[in-house]
């Protein structure tokens, strides 16, 4: 995943009430479309103004500073540094930030936190953990950051000849890493324990609970990381100015597809967003949730349906959670209750399908505005990235690009036909 940083005041809006946990911590970003969902018409024209910035910020109109980071596919996220309470270093995933907090001050914590066989693959995390402890241990820590685990151990470092070529390869989760095996990068590669990205720095206290997740985090303050057998890098790319620039062409094309969708959302009365409200207080979250679950399954299919077939169908993914919901109980009041939920909001779903309908029909052109921002920024690329097939590996696009605002905010741009795809047939979450 890339990150852009934007210093647009209008940014900071859209992100900072929607798009972060509640708690101010990196454990989820959502996708600038879903601001529809979340905010519905003042969502919507949030994410159509986000556009045309990045438009601005491509063509080199912007009045202020840009500059780009970037965050690679790495797993799983790791969160380190010194505890603000205790003083002493730790590490861990983003389970340090659970209610009861799997902070890692030991290599025994390790084992008690991490002990759960319900725990997708307990014992190999368990490894990579005691690794991270081991090296990370031997930075310089005065404050706590998050970053992407790329390898821990020569074990995750794979020799591959590709189109004739030899590489050194990891793959840390769903994208295949490659550097020519001669080239100087491959020699710091394999001379270290331990890589990582970080990207996030958690800053405050007097507790971990009480940081905030703040994007960008500068390396450099953590020392020589070679010398402690850590190979790391933090995600900011200084200068952004002329490294993406546009054609005349592109340009035209990008902009008349975000002109698309503000012509679109200009024609749709704002009345016509508010089924989403509405769903929400007849139905409870579980609306919302269907509704994005629903946009979601898209993904799985390979492709997103005309708005009509999306309507329509979300009746049917409606009733089968409900369905199932109501499996699960065995008193009569609640079948009775759960029924009758269920039955009120396919009323209600049935009644507002052309508000649906026009929802999603712009839902999908901020996607396809999306993506042709996503191809271009596409071009910056730290290394060769490629997927692995039965037929070998085929070059692939990063998992995609997050817009952080000169606040430490962000949104997430990916496209999800190509990326997300990979991800889901993974069975790995994407980041």
């Amino acid at each position: 995943m890339k990150f852009l940083e934007i210093s647009k005041p209008l940014v900071t809006t859209i992100l900072t009430e929607s798009l972060l946990e509640a708690d101010g911590k990196n454990t989820h970003l959502e996708h600038l479309e879903d601001n529809i969902f979340n905010k519905g018409h003042e969502g919507a024209k949030e994410a159509v103004d986000y556009l045309y910035s990045l438009h601005q910020m491509l063509e080199g109109n912007t009045k202020t500073p840009v500059s780009m980071t970037t965050k690679w596919d790495g797993a799983p996220a790791i969160v380190a540094g010194k505890d603000p309470q205790t003083g002493k270093f730790f590490v861990g995933t983003k389970g340090v930030f659970a209610k009861k907090p799997k902070m890692n001050f030991t290599n025994s914590d390790i084992e008690k936190y991490h002990a759960d066989q319900g725990e997708k693959d307990a014992s190999g995390l368990r490894d990579k953990l005691k690794l991270a402890l081991k090296y990370l241990s031997r930075l310089n820590w005065d404050t706590v950051a998050q970053g992407d685990m790329l390898f821990a151990g020569s074990e995750d470092i794979k020799e591959e000849v590709i189109d004739g070529e030899q590489y050194i390869v990891f793959k840390p989760n769903t994208i295949v890493y490659a550097i020519p095996k001669d080239s100087d990068l491959a020699k710091e590669i394999l001379s270290a324990g331990f890589g990582i990205v970080w990207h996030t720095e958690y800053v405050g206290g007097p507790t971990l609970a009480d940081t905030q997740a703040k994007f960008g985090f500068d390396a450099s303050v953590l020392g020589n990381g070679a010398n402690a057998g850590v190979w790391q890098r933090d995600a900011t790319i200084k200068d952004l100015s002329g490294t993406v620039t546009l054609s005349d062409a592109e340009g035209h094309k990008m902009l008349s597809a975000i002109q698309e969708a503000d012509n679109y959302l200009k024609s749709i009365d704002a009345n016509t967003f508010s089924w989403l409200q509405k769903g929400t207080d007849l139905v409870g979250k579980t609306f919302l949730e269907q509704l994005k679950a629903h946009a979601n399954n898209q993904v799985r299919q390979g492709h997103f349906d005309e708005p009509t077939k999306f309507a329509q169908d979300f009746i049917t993914k409606f009733v089968n959670y409900w369905t199932k919901e109501i499996d699960k109980v065995k008193q009569q009041k609640t079948i009775d209750a759960k029924t009758q939920t269920m039955v009120q909001g396919v009323k209600f779903i049935k009644e507002n399908l052309q508000s649906i309908i026009a929802v999603y029909d712009l839902y999908l052109k901020l996607i396809e505005a999306k993506i042709i921002i996503v191809r271009k920024l596409e071009q910056i690329r730290q290394m060769p990235t490629f997927k692995q097939t039965e037929k070998g590996y085929e070059i692939t696009g990063e998992e995609g690009f997050v817009a952080v605002d000169r606040l430490g905010n962000a949104l997430k741009l990916v496209d999800r036909l190509e990326f997300s795809k990979l991800n889901f047939g993974s069975g790995k979450p994407g980041s």
